[in-house]
């Protein structure tokens, strides 16, 4: 515990006990269950919205702040420090400064997420299946907001899915606005601040962007397309290619994001898929090219053999080799010749929708 958290007096002792033992038997995903918010549980499998970002294997958790919360009857916020110590130089190594929410459900404290607190005072528009739920002082732009609606049902004809299912998409100016109402009080995001995330088993998504905020497509093409991807079968950079060609990127469409690859590759000569596929380049700005990369890929394993021929290559599993000697069979060269294809390919593709 921080300093001047009082946990001897009650309910902070049996809150701070629930939390503690949450955090130790968090494992037993049927054992957490008993910890969270029934209510909360019904909205979707995924009970606890910040587990994908606090708990990577950092062993060290600190509650710095246990205290009613303001405006919320019957509940407590909790704070806690997620860290790692360096066992020669004992250097910290923060990862997470995170919320979470201690309410009473009938005759007993549960946990609870940040993210419906925080933002219960947000505005909401659904359009479609899509509620769109941003702060008070943000302009809405409704003409993007309709042709990202619209997006969500023609992806999904497109790929033969069943009509989608209501999504909630959250979106702030930046993903440090964006990370503060799901409760990251503090998590490393480096000097790009714009960007998207998504929980696709929740119809989540979370946008921070101050040009795009209704408009970052690529992270409502993880929730369409799930059903695809999710059995665990799909590379990560094929996963992440499919949204990409179908959603863009970094805000942009996929055509806007050709001219930026097209000069990168042109650049290193001596780039393979392989390399790209196994050490990713760092994105720059707008340009990641891997992202992009795959998504040429599946745009023209697509454009060879239809539907079919893509959800084979997202079915080929994870392994590199794998990977790519499927894509080559499906678009019918050798191997060895792949990159050659892609690099002509990646030539003459359009920049315009």
């Amino acid at each position: 515990m921080g300093f001047g958290v009082d946990t001897i007096a009650s309910p902070a002792h049996e809150i701070f006990a629930l939390w503690r033992d949450y955090l130790t038997g968090r494992a037993d995903s049927v054992r957490a269950r008993t910890y969270w918010s029934r209510k909360e549980q019904e909205s979707g499998p995924v009970f606890d919205l910040l587990s994908g970002y606090v708990y990577q294997g950092f062993s060290n958790f600190t509650v710095i702040h246990l205290a009613p919360a303001v405006g919320l009857d019957s509940t407590y916020l909790v704070r806690t420090l997620v860290t790692a110590v360096d066992d020669c130089t004992h250097d910290v190594r923060p990862l997470a400064l995170y919320r979470v929410y201690v309410k009473r459900e009938g005759d007993k404290w549960v946990l609870a997420n940040p993210l419906p607190r925080l933002t219960r005072h947000w505005k909401r528009n659904t359009i479609g299946v899509v509620t769109f739920v941003y702060p008070p002082t943000q302009a809405f732009a409704r003409a993007r907001a309709e042709a990202s609606a619209h997006f969500v049902d023609s992806l999904a004809r497109a790929f033969d899915l069943p009509p989608p299912s209501p999504i909630t998409y959250s979106f702030t100016d930046d993903l440090v606005d964006m990370f503060a109402a799901l409760g990251l009080d503090f998590f490393p995001l480096g000097a790009d601040t714009v960007g998207g995330r998504s929980n696709a088993l929740n119809r989540l998504v979370f946008v921070g962007s101050s040009t795009a905020g209704e408009a970052y497509r690529h992270e409502l093409a993880h929730v369409i397309l799930q059903p695809l991807v999710g059995r665990g079968n799909t590379a990560w950079l094929v996963m992440e290619g499919l949204m990409t060609w179908t959603g863009g990127s970094a805000g942009l469409d996929y055509n806007q994001l050709l001219p930026g690859l097209r000069t990168y590759v042109n650049a290193h000569p001596d780039l393979t898929i392989k390399t790209i596929l196994t050490n990713p380049p760092a994105r720059v700005g707008t340009l990641d090219v891997a992202y992009d990369t795959f998504a040429t890929l599946c745009h023209m394993i697509h454009e060879e053999g239809g539907l079919a021929a893509l959800r084979a290559w997202l079915d080929a599993g994870r392994e590199p080799d794998v990977v790519l000697s499927v894509a080559a069979r499906l678009l019918h060269v050798p191997a060895e010749q792949l990159d050659v294809l892609w690099r002509r390919r990646l030539a003459t593709l359009s920049d315009r929708p």
